[in-house]
């Protein structure tokens, strides 16, 4: 995969297509740092359990919504479709 000619690294590449085939979509996505090849990425689907462990190597979860990867800083961000926690 590619951003603006910058190759996206094989951990942050592997996980897309793991939530990409767990319903998710790319809905934004740029360079963040040219030089060291950062990518920002956003993806949306809905929430479920299976995303809870994740395991690909060099990947980090640090957040319920926020992965990074430890080789070039890039990030996945998730936003949900439905959230289950609506205010009353």
């Amino acid at each position: 995969m590619q951003i603006e000619n910058i190759k996206v690294c094989n951990p942050i590449t592997t996980l897309i297509q793991y939530l990409e085939n767990k319903g998710f979509r790319i809905v934004e996505f740029k360079i963040t740092d040219y030089h060291f090849h950062e990518v920002y990425i956003k993806m949306s689907g809905e929430r479920t359990d299976d995303i809870e462990t994740i395991n690909i190597n060099n990947i980090q979860r640090y957040s319920e919504r926020t992965f990074v990867c430890s080789c070039h800083w890039s990030t996945i961000e998730l936003v949900y479709d439905k959230d289950t926690c609506q205010s009353p």
